[in-house]
């Protein structure tokens, strides 16, 4: 009678660490985490070729587009600006000033190689006076 429910509980305690271990993996595997652009520079140069989300504002007057539909432009968090290189579909609301989050890997060359880019929508985080603000000193 012993022996059975010391297999019961070894086979819980083992059901139940294996369920624990697939939810951590893949939580891990969906955290999303950003790196300024500063943070991405001091981590040069182990961090080239290393795949990476990095988030910051466009800077403005910098976006060329390509003939071949690629997209170059440069980020920024304020502190350090990174040349971006992106092939792929442009969200609507992407221009200058706006902040993008890219993902892709730096090289030695200092280009961000990009296959991912969000924009992030900049009246979802402002208050109602900066709204009120922007709208009058775009409308006149």
């Amino acid at each position: 009678m012993l022996k059975g429910k010391m297999k019961f509980i070894v086979a819980i305690i083992l059901v139940a660490t294996t369920v624990g271990y697939l939810v951590y993996g893949s939580a891990r595997d969906t955290m999303v985490y950003y790196l300024t652009v500063n943070e991405l520079k001091e981590k040069k140069p182990r961090i080239y070729n290393q795949r990476v989300r990095v988030s910051g504002t466009v800077v403005p007057g910098t976006i060329e587009k390509g003939s071949d539909g690629s997209l170059k432009f440069k980020i920024t968090d304020g502190i350090q600006t990174v040349d971006v290189d992106y092939k792929g579909i442009v969200p609507d609301i992407f221009k200058d000033k706006v902040e993008a989050v890219v993902e892709g890997k730096l090289t030695k060359d200092n280009v961000f190689y990009a296959d991912l880019l969000l924009a992030k929508c900049p009246t979802k985080y402002e208050s109602e006076d900066q709204l009120y603000k922007n709208k009058n000193v775009t409308n006149g």
